[in-house]
């Protein structure tokens, strides 16, 4: 596994990457994700007056902006698609359809951060180049320990996880970036659910073999788990759990007595089954 991060020794430098420089970027959702990756990016240096925001209009993310100092950020959707020459697409999976029929900007490249969303649907709704990334949780962004992979793994992609200070890593195929979303869950569930320590490493060593992502991923788990050992912090979990998501099934079969190997199966079949609905939803609606 290769880390990106090796191409480029700080990441101030991110910021001076000609896949940046000059560049007009716009985030499309400012919820955990979206406000996450955009403090980070502004705290390594990203200049605000190139950043463009839209968001659903719910008061709270619209608090959010103003307390931020991104009011004048904050633009509509289709102006937002209009105007980035990168744009990043952080709103919710259900919301992909809302993008149906807008203009981008010729030339244009979009970042989705879509969980579930494959690329072939991202290219029945945009015709612009475009790569799926997933990155870890808020908390371990704002910590400094955010990780991030692309598919495919691309310039301005992993120039732009990498400004936002993530650790950036090279992936070997689509399915793995869906294990990734899996395993970016397990710090917080570790963190709240007592967990047997050789049943925990036997589980990621057997996803290691199936999922090569696993490698880099474990020894994260555990530098993750160890800066907040002790802290049993439900808002930890509430942050990457979502009513009938990965994260929950997981936690359910471990509460329910399941081993860790078994929780691990249940997030995957989750994820799966995420997938295959979103799929069978897009596909009706393109018909």
């Amino acid at each position: 596994m290769k880390n990106i991060n090796d191409r480029n020794t700080a990441t101030a430098g991110c910021l001076t990457d000609e896949a940046l420089m000059g560049k007009t970027l716009g985030v499309a959702g400012f919820g955990h994700l979206g406000s996450s990756v955009v403090s980070s990016l502004l705290a390594h240096g990203f200049p605000k007056e190139r950043l463009l925001i839209s968001c659903g209009g719910r008061a709270e993310t619209l608090e959010r902006a103003r307390a931020a100092g991104l009011a004048r950020c904050m633009t509509k959707t289709s102006e937002l698609m209009g105007r980035s020459d990168i744009i990043l697409l952080a709103a919710r999976p259900q919301s992909l359809t809302d993008f149906c029929g807008m203009a981008v900007k010729k030339g244009a490249f979009i970042i989705s951060f879509m969980a579930g969303i494959s690329l072939e649907t991202l290219h029945r709704v945009f015709s612009a180049d475009l790569c799926r990334v997933m990155c870890s949780g808020p908390e371990t962004i704002a910590d400094g320990l955010g990780l991030g992979v692309s598919f495919p793994s691309e310039a301005r992609s992993c120039a732009v996880l990498k400004a936002a200070g993530l650790k950036v890593f090279d992936l070997s195929c689509e399915s793995e970036l869906d294990s990734f979303t899996v395993g970016i869950c397990l710090p917080p569930i570790l963190l709240n659910i007592e967990v047997d320590e050789d049943e925990k490493r036997s589980a990621l060593l057997d996803m290691s073999k199936r999922y090569p992502i696993y490698r880099e991923l474990a020894p994260w788990i555990d530098r993750v788990t160890e800066a907040h050992a002790g802290e049993k912090s439900g808002a930890s979990l509430t942050n990457v759990s979502t009513k009938g998501g990965v994260t929950e099934a997981m936690t359910t079969a471990l509460r329910e007595g399941a081993s860790f190997s078994e929780a691990l199966v249940a997030g995957l079949s989750r994820n799966d089954e995420l997938c295959a609905g979103l799929r069978r939803k897009f596909a009706v609606s393109a018909a």
